[in-house]
């Protein structure tokens, strides 16, 4: 029914005043912070990029369909970050609960749900490549904050410190914020040619405007 198409819209969009909270924790010094619905767009556009230049032979519009749908679930969950100490399997099954519950009322309703499954298993070449996107835009994004000096490692709070890899890190003396990201994501797209000597050699130097 339409009506359901509407108040589905109504419910999803509100993502446009959900704040990325990885900006929130690193505290990043910008006035407006990135929206969740930003960050989708953000992916989408990435995703659109980069099918256009790697050739990859997968379904793009099942793709973007995937980037859009599966950030539903953070209008219940919220936007998890992995500094966040958050048993994952049971944020699977909440998670998953969560785009159920919105998408009830839609007659493609089984359909969105298994392009989110898609999603977080991963084992197909458009979740593994619409997860990589969804990890590489964020990087893009803090290399962003890292380039206009918005973001600095001196922010990382105890708590934050906690996690280990975060503070080995940090400890080593070499890395920024945005190397630091790039690495925690890295097995997400490294298949796609985007790995350690790009990133240093040649991504992290790219002069953004």
């Amino acid at each position: 029914m339409l009506d359901d198409a509407i108040r589905f819209y109504y419910k999803a969009t509100k993502l446009k005043d959900v704040l990325r909270q990885g900006a929130v924790m690193w505290q990043v010094s910008k006035d407006r912070m990135e929206s969740i619905a930003e960050h989708t767009w953000g992916c989408m556009i990435l995703a659109i990029a980069l099918h256009s230049e790697l050739k990859l032979e997968l379904d793009l519009d099942r793709v973007l369909e995937m980037i859009a749908i599966h950030e539903l679930e953070e209008l219940t969950i919220g936007d998890i970050t992995p500094l966040d100490e958050i048993e994952k399997s049971s944020l699977d099954a909440t998670a998953r609960a969560a785009v159920q519950d919105l998408i009830k009322d839609l007659n493609q309703k089984e359909h969105l749900i298994s392009i989110t499954d898609e999603f977080n298993a991963r084992k197909t070449e458009e979740g593994r490549f619409a997860h990589a996107i969804d990890k590489l835009e964020n990087v893009l994004e803090f290399k962003k904050y890292q380039d206009k000096g918005m973001v600095s490692v001196e922010n990382a709070t105890p708590k934050m410190l906690r996690n280990k890899l975060l503070k080995e890190y940090i400890d080593f003396g070499k890395y920024d914020v945005a190397d630091i990201f790039f690495l925690f994501h890295l097995p997400a797209y490294e298949e796609y040619g985007i790995d350690e000597e790009y990133w240093f050699n040649k991504l992290k130097n790219m002069d953004i405007g």
